[in-house]
Parts: structure tokens; C-alpha cells; sequence
């Protein structure tokens, strides 16, 4: 035991006197490929995160969602407890598939089945914007499982784009209209985009902290159906802007859209 510790220290000291007599060059590489594979990891990280956190929610409430969807479809407790059940068992298992990188084809499959699963469980999603906003981290998903090819980046920047509004605040409006909509454009066409795309992931995260945070807010004049739309607003752009790194640490080249 010993000799065996010895050794793995003698071949630790190797290899950081390797690093200091290492090429500048290619200690450059290795960091930027280390960089590279941590910031992958993250957005992968943060494009499952909005339906590990549904997965989680539904887990803790298990019991009174159960309640609701039977009173709301009439179909009896069991029933109900079944379809949430599955809910939860297709998302932690298709998320932690992502995460890994095994089966993604298989992966991205049954978290899109899980995304239409919630739409068709929630009223308060059943409208085309909505829709068009849970289609955001679908797209992302797409993203991934295509290993970010040039069909999947359009796709997701168009329509990431298109959910880009808020018509709730003034300033955030403003915001949304003249910056945020011009720094996706940038990033569309491959202007600075590293720099365009953590500007814009800066500036979503301070949005979900100002108009999105349901966690705190009292339930006077809250009800239950607009912590869940909080909830989905917030998490769905977390999912994007997983997106949006996946973009800028992944694509090799420019698409010119305009």
C-alpha cells in the first residue's frame, strides 16, 4: 500500500514538472480543451436543468398534483398518480442520459415526449405562446443530440428569437427590443460570438432574478397557476441559456442568416 502511494506520487511530481517544462503552445491547447469540456458540461447541465427541476417539483408535490389532475380530467387517482409517475421517471431518466452523453438520440426523445406530457397536463400552457416558448429548450435538446450542427443552431437561434419579449415591464420590453434582440442577431451571424452570447446569458439570468422568482413571493395575490407560469418562464430560459453556451463553446462557423 505504501509503495503503491509512493509511486502514484512520484508520477504526480513527473507529470507537474511535465507542465513546467510543457511547450507555452500546447499547455495553451490542453487548456483551452479542458475549458472547452467544462463549459460543455455546464450547458448540458443547463439545458436538462428545467426538467430535472419539473421532475424534482413534482416529486415534492406529488400527492397534490395527483389531487388536481384527477379533479381536472375526472380520471380517478390512480390514473392520475400513474401519469405523474411517468412524468417524473421519463424526465430524471432522459436528463441523467444527457448529462452522461449515452443514448442521446433515445434521450432527446423521451424528454420530448415528457415536454408535450406537462403541456398536456397544465392549462395555463395551452396557448401558441407558450408553446412556442416550450419549444425553446426542445430545440436545445436538438442541439445537443445533433452535436450542435448547422440545421440545429438555426433552428434554436429562430426560434429563441422569436420567444425573445416581455411584455410585462416597460424596461425589460426596452431591453428585449434593443439589446437582446440585437445581440442574438449578432450571434446569428457569428459577430464576436463568444462575447454576444455571454452578454446575452448575463443578461437573461438578471431577468429571471428581477420578474421570475417564485420561491419567495408570498401567495397573497399569488395564485398557484401564476407560480407555475414563474416557474416555467424561469426555467425556460435557464434551458436557453444553456443553449446559447452549447452555441458559442461548439460552433466552428458563421451563420449568415441575414
Amino acid at each position: 500500500m505504501c509503495i503503491a502511494l509512493i509511486s502514484n506520487y512520484q508520477l504526480e511530481i513527473l507529470f507537474v514538472k511535465s507542465l513546467r517544462t510543457m511547450d507555452p503552445l500546447i499547455l495553451e491547447v490542453y487548456q483551452n480543451r479542458a475549458m472547452k469540456l467544462l463549459l460543455t458540461t455546464l450547458a448540458r447541465c443547463l439545458i436538462v436543468s428545467n426538467f430535472l427541476a419539473e421532475a424534482l417539483y413534482i416529486s415534492q408535490n406529488w400527492f397534490l398534483l395527483r389531487s388536481i389532475l384527477s379533479m381536472r380530467w375526472h380520471c380517478g387517482y390512480w390514473v392520475a398518480g400513474v401519469y405523474i409517475s411517468l412524468q417524473v421517471t421519463t424526465q430524471l431518466t432522459g436528463s441523467l442520459l444527457l448529462v452522461v452523453q449515452r443514448e442521446r438520440f433515445w434521450a432527446t426523445g423521451i424528454l420530448w415526449m415528457a415536454a408535450h406530457m406537462r403541456l398536456a397536463a397544465n392549462p395555463t400552457l395551452w396557448s401558441l405562446t407558450r408553446y412556442m416558448e416550450l419549444c425553446g429548450p426542445i430545440s436545445a435538446l436538438l442541439l445537443m443530440m445533433l452535436n450542435s450542427r448547422r440545421q440545429a443552431v438555426v433552428s434554436f437561434l429562430l426560434i429563441t428569437y422569436l420567444n425573445f419579449k416581455d411584455l410585462e415591464c416597460l424596461l425589460w420590453h426596452i431591453i428585449y427590443k434593443y439589446v437582446l434582440k440585437v445581440l442574438l442577431a449578432l450571434v446569428m451571424v457569428g459577430f464576436r460570438l463568444k462575447i454576444s452570447a455571454g452578454l446575452l446569458v448575463l443578461l437573461m439570468a438578471i431577468h429571471c432574478l428581477d420578474t421570475h422568482i417564485w420561491w419567495d413571493a408570498s401567495f397573497e395575490g399569488n395564485s398557484l397557476a401564476t407560480r407555475d407560469l414563474r416557474r416555467f418562464h424561469f426555467w425556460n430560459k435557464v434551458s436557453v441559456a444553456g443553449g446559447l453556451i452549447l452555441t458559442a463553446v461548439t460552433t466552428r462557423y458563421n451563420y449568415h442568416m441575414f
